[in-house]
């Protein structure tokens, strides 16, 4: 134990609302997370399900966790500022409560940031898994340099918001995290402003499930998702960011397609042009650690 207290300490935070029974497993995988020194702060957004006595039990159990309830809903951004509010670390990870990162994820993560002193946020690759917690495709990120995974940005995120670990330390005091107006696609206000103060990268490693769950916010109201992106993406524009002539192209055919397309349609065409994977035959590759629970 006294090893592990002289490695930073990690901040893993996690917003919950309502991911119900994959709460259990979202949880577990970060306390059996091989990187020991970190804490676990959890705030619930006033869930109606069974979140917070599931939060209150673990809580009980583990030390490393600090839980916190609001007592009215707040949206997604809000409660992961309060979750930054409450937090200590020299590095940032983030969680969301419906998925489940592999046990080696915040040593490598951590591995990763105290080699590349000037790296501010750092992802990996995806496995994309079902409510079952069968394995029905992939979802990759480029590994290209941080100019690269910039330019991206103006027409794909370029990094898994639930995987990502940021370097506080590079940030000022005053730094400001999620837009409070933002109900979803909250990140890309966020990365655009982290680039101000370091560069991006993904690890090739696979050490995220991330749950493709068909309810979930952006997923019911696609169009007014991309159209917060767009917002974002426009905003930075004006505050100096310059994106290449293909990003731009990227863009303009996205806002012609989402505009003819129907809310149906617009994800299964957006992941084929992501070229995110998928595939009817499912296995199961969480790690043994991890129950999923049905």
């Amino acid at each position: 134990m006294k090893n592990s207290q002289k490695k930073p300490l990690v901040s893993v935070i996690m917003p919950v609302y309502n991911p119900g029974v994959f709460l259990v497993d979202a949880i577990e995988s970060i306390l059996s997370q091989s990187y020991k020194n970190f804490e676990f702060i959890i705030v619930d957004d006033a869930s109606t399900d069974d979140s917070w006595k599931t939060i209150r039990a673990y809580a009980r159990q583990d030390s490393r966790i600090k839980a916190f309830k609001n007592h009215i809903n707040l949206g997604v951004s809000l409660t992961a500022n309060i979750a930054l509010s409450q937090s200590k670390g020299q590095y940032i990870a983030r969680m969301d409560s419906d998925d489940i990162s592999a046990p080696d994820r915040l040593q490598k993560q951590v591995k990763f940031l105290q080699k590349n002193k000037k790296i501010i946020l750092v992802g990996g690759q995806c496995t994309i898994i079902n409510q079952d917690g069968l394995t029905i495709g992939y979802k990759q990120f480029p590994l290209s340099p941080h100019q690269a995974l910039l330019d991206m940005l103006f027409w794909a995120v370029p990094v898994q918001q639930g995987f990502m670990m940021i370097n506080r330390t590079l940030l000022p005091k005053n730094f400001v995290w999620y837009a409070a107006n933002k109900t979803s696609a909250e990140e890309i206000d966020l990365f655009f402003n982290l680039n101000n103060y370091g560069q991006f990268a993904n690890l090739p490693d696979f050490l995220y499930f991330y749950r493709q769950i068909p309810g979930s916010l952006s997923r019911i109201n696609p169009k007014k998702t991309f159209r917060l992106t767009l917002q974002s993406r426009l905003n930075a524009v004006k505050n100096g960011y310059r994106p290449s002539a293909k990003a731009w192209f990227l863009n303009l055919a996205q806002i012609i397609a989402i505009s003819l397309i129907p809310s149906t349609f617009i994800y299964e065409l957006w992941y084929f042009i992501r070229g995110v994977s998928h595939f009817k035959t499912v296995s199961l590759l969480i790690p043994s650690k991890i129950s999923v629970k049905s």
